[in-house]
């Protein structure tokens, strides 16, 4: 019976422990995000039009990575915009932006460039 109760509180508190590493874990890696604003980047606002489902958003984000020094690429499916960030030496043009778009078959509307991370819509 003791070694039951002292096993389910081993079980608890281990539970307890894993919840906080998890917590921590998240709480770093929102701080590494917010660290990543550079000077030395371009972040990049995107308008899709035609964006209908996740498979057209997962496939139009793998199409914007293959962009030479785009290593972020985040998709909003619900308002259709996506944001870009990569280093200014390589910053795409917008030529090149909406070809990519426009040959997967979507139309583009506004691009937006500038020296700091967009503020997301549907946060």
């Amino acid at each position: 019976m003791k070694s039951t109760i002292l096993l389910r509180m081993v079980i608890v508190l281990s539970i307890i422990a894993f919840s906080f590493s998890v917590k921590a874990q998240s709480d770093h890696s929102e701080v590494k995000e917010n660290s990543e604003i550079s000077s030395d980047r371009v972040y990049i606002k995107i308008e899709i039009m035609g964006l209908a489902c996740p498979y057209c958003a997962f496939g139009m984000e793998k199409e914007l990575k293959e962009v030479a020094g785009v290593d972020k690429v985040d998709i909003e499916l619900k308002t259709g915009l996506a944001y870009i960030s990569t280093p200014k030496e390589l910053e795409p043009n917008r030529f090149s932006l909406e070809k990519i778009i426009t040959d997967s078959g979507f139309s583009v509307g506004k691009i937006e460039y500038q020296d700091k991370p967009f503020e997301k819509l549907s946060r």
